[in-house]
């Protein structure tokens, strides 16, 4: 580099520097804070496409935040800026490969990654006054609405059809390229580094000895599932690991599959647990249940025998839910009750 380019560059730094020293510092901000300075993180990411910005949106903040983009041809985008807690770098890179893969081998609707104009999905981007470097992707826009507005037998034979493609063109992945390290579902706390509190001195007011005794017995039976699961290396697919009817959009009569950042190393009996653990609760639920399957076998021959594997990964994702929720919700004891009374009857009806 040039000399008086160095020395351009030193005094942009200097002025980043002086700059991030007089603001608030991202932590103490607001919510509607925090959302201004992503918007200006969204727009340097913008910059790396070939894109031409009419406008941008703030859409939520979960575990991620999003933001709807607006380009001048009409054309709708949304970019996602990842959670630092949530997944790793290794594991978005998991989320592209087969979101990749699916476009170009099979005819499954799924969310689109953009690529960059160097081909790219994935860009580590930093602004003044936002902590270390976001991951962020930029996705095609995903028509429709989510499934839970048209919960029905004949889209749930569809859910099981679309869940089944899936794990056919998983299968057809394997040996996964060395580069290509999802995490695991191999244990109830799969998440790297995630705190497992409910059992510290510190959580027992939620957690007094007879509910952490549920927990364990939980733990120790799914401890079992998953030796066993695992013990066929095999069989090991990626799956997509939340695929439930908000992770759904119904378009014209087609679904539509977005949200794969939970993807991970497994089997698909523990994608189809996942699924039927949303809308127990509802009325037409067996129906639906029994029309996914119903829907999954016209495709793919249906995984498993019996219920007891199933109910116990369902109790298993129940566990890890409780958890979390105790870490991250101000007022978490209702859902921590009534989870646990799901917890005590599973383990009476399979004892």
């Amino acid at each position: 580099m040039p000399f008086t380019q160095r020395v351009d560059a030193s005094r942009s730094q200097s002025i980043v520097r002086k700059v991030e020293k007089q603001m608030k510092p991202y932590a103490e901000l607001t919510r509607l804070g925090k959302i201004r300075r992503l918007r200006q993180l969204v727009f340097k990411t913008l910059e790396q496409y070939e894109i031409h910005v009419e406008w941008v949106k703030f859409l939520t903040i979960e575990t991620n935040t999003m933001f709807q983009i607006q380009a001048e041809n009409d054309e709708k985008y949304v970019l996602r800026i990842y959670s630092e807690e949530e997944t790793t770098l290794r594991e978005n890179r998991a989320e592209m490969f087969w979101l990749d893969a699916l476009k170009r081998d099979t005819d499954l609707k799924v969310t689109e990654p953009v690529a960059r104009r160097d081909g790219e999905y994935i860009s580590i981007v930093s602004v003044p006054g936002v902590p270390e470097g976001r991951r962020c992707v930029l996705f095609k826009w995903v028509p429709g609405r989510t499934l839970e507005n048209y919960l029905s037998t004949a889209n749930y034979y569809k859910f099981g059809q679309t869940l089944a493609k899936l794990h056919n063109h998983a299968s057809t992945l394997r040996p996964l390229p060395s580069s290509i390290q999802p995490k695991k579902w191999d244990k109830v706390f799969y998440y790297p580094d995630e705190p497992v509190v409910y059992d510290t001195p510190e959580y027992c007011h939620l957690f007094p000895p007879e509910r952490i005794e549920i927990m364990k017995r939980v733990i120790e039976r799914a401890d079992d599932v998953f030796a066993k699961l695992f013990a066929d290396k095999d069989e090991q697919i990626l799956i997509h690991g939340d695929l439930h009817y908000w992770n759904l959009h119904l378009h014209r009569g087609e679904l539509y599959v977005i949200d794969f950042e939970d993807i991970n190393l497994g089997y698909p009996v523990q994608d189809i647990a996942v699924t039927l653990s949303y809308g127990r609760e509802r009325d037409g639920y067996n129906e639906w249940k029994t029309a996914f399957e119903q829907g999954y076998k016209s495709v793919r021959a249906w995984p498993i025998e019996g219920e007891r594997t199933i109910e116990t990964l369902m109790a298993a994702r129940s566990v890890m839910f409780i958890n979390y929720v105790a870490r991250i919700d101000p007022s978490p004891l209702e859902y921590i009750e009534r989870r646990s009374e799901g917890l005590e009857q599973f383990l009476k009806t399979y004892s």
